[in-house]
């Protein structure tokens, strides 16, 4: 038998972490002057909040990129340290990061995350996320390292092929393609936890891994998760895998796979428009589940490139006030959903971290049943974001 649930809820999302008293952060009112219930956040969509333990990261090295990796760590281990940040210019073509320098812009970003803390005690279940076209491999830290804190190692490489310093002129000399980056980042991820002594020996289990990712990464996530058994779950946001052209070049539609997955897109989205992700989802066998947030336009909800630099208006913004030149297309990516009417990043986080987590948690059993994937769980965050849950299970 078919089952569809189709709900539009009023969802209002948290901004930051619950308090261990139980409390919710002030920014959570969002002007609204009314808060989340924090019962019902707990009870029914209890991963929007961070998990029990804090992530730590590290990064480790392939031929020519590096992959950034987070990892669950014991909160006692946090103690005294100071959070992770990165600098976007680092992945700039250096005449970019002289010019930024000159003018002394170089905006840092806070993570949840801290570097090289000693993994927690086990073994956890490998993750492997794609960034997009104009991204790089940290740009979606409030979602991996919250992840990471739920029990998962996640793993980000560089595409380099389709990165912000390629978009800027900076290709590799020797590209490769979508699924040799994933092979390549999988083999060391197995590699380094094989190895007879390091930091994540013994503690990540590689025989099954879920993959997502942001726009080109998104569709990236729907082709290895079609192209490779291990792959046993995946979460595309703000893409699809249609097909099309790019001037001359014809690109295929990938077939999606029959395999658990939830897609999430905003209504907002100038870059992929969301009626053309739900047209591909339509097309998806089950399971399959999605979420469409109204508020969110391409970057919103799905990476923390919003909130880099927010003082000065934004990534593009600060470059601009730099004085350096920034391509239509670069722009269009790197400010899709910054600015009035898309709604504050942070604010529509949670409903990404929420629905991520409860799907990995689920397809690897950790849950035995699909906890948080429901409609309970979409009504848990009224009343502010606008959001439509469907999913169709057999």
């Amino acid at each position: 038998m078919r089952r569809s649930y189709l709900l539009r809820a009023t969802v209002l999302a948290t901004v930051a972490s619950f308090a261990t008293a139980g409390l919710i952060s002030p920014s959570a009112y969002a002007g609204s002057g009314r808060m989340v219930s924090v019962t019902k956040v707990a009870q029914n969509a209890p991963y929007a909040k961070p998990g029990p333990y804090v992530a730590g990261v590290t990064t480790i090295k392939l031929d020519d990129r590096s992959v950034e990796v987070w990892y669950p760590a014991n909160k006692s281990s946090a103690k005294g340290k100071k959070k992770d940040s990165y600098y976007l210019r680092d992945w700039l073509p250096q005449g970019i990061q002289d010019l930024l320098d000159a003018k002394g812009v170089n905006p840092p970003f806070k993570t949840d995350a801290y570097r090289a803390l000693p993994v927690a005690k086990g073994a956890f279940p490998l993750l492997v996320f794609s960034h997009g076209a104009g991204g790089y491999r940290d740009q979606s830290t409030f979602l991996t390292t919250h992840l990471a804190s739920w029990g998962f190692v996640v793993a980000s490489p560089d595409f380099l092929e389709r990165g912000i310093a390629s978009q800027l002129g900076g290709a590799p000399a020797t590209p490769k393609t979508n699924l040799a980056v994933y092979d390549e980042t999988v083999a060391k991820i197995r590699e380094v936890n094989a190895a007879p002594k390091g930091l994540l020996r013994g503690h990540i289990k590689t025989k099954k891994i879920g993959v997502l990712g942001h726009s080109a990464g998104a569709r990236g996530s729907i082709e290895i998760a079609a192209s490779r058994d291990d792959v046993i779950a995946y979460a595309p946001l703000a893409g699809a895998g249609s097909g099309g052209t790019r001037g001359t070049v014809t690109i295929p539609s990938i077939i999606p796979p029959s395999k658990p997955n939830i897609f999430i897109a905003g209504n907002q989205d100038g870059v992929i428009p969301i009626a053309g992700i739900q047209t591909y989802f339509d097309e998806v066998v089950a399971p399959k589940r999605g979420v469409w947030v109204e508020g969110s336009g391409h970057l919103t909800a799905f990476s923390d490139i919003c909130e880099i630099g927010k003082g000065g208006g934004g990534i593009v913004a600060i470059a601009r006030q730099a004085g350096l030149p920034v391509p239509e297309n670069l722009a269009r990516l790197g400010e899709d959903g910054c600015k009035p009417p898309a709604l504050k990043a942070s604010t529509t986080w949670p409903v990404t971290r929420h629905f991520t987590t409860a799907l990995f948690l689920y397809a690897f059993k950790i849950n035995k049943k699909p906890i948080g994937l429901n409609v309970k769980a979409a009504e848990a965050f009224a009343p502010k974001i606008t959001a439509t849950y469907t999913q169709t299970l057999r």
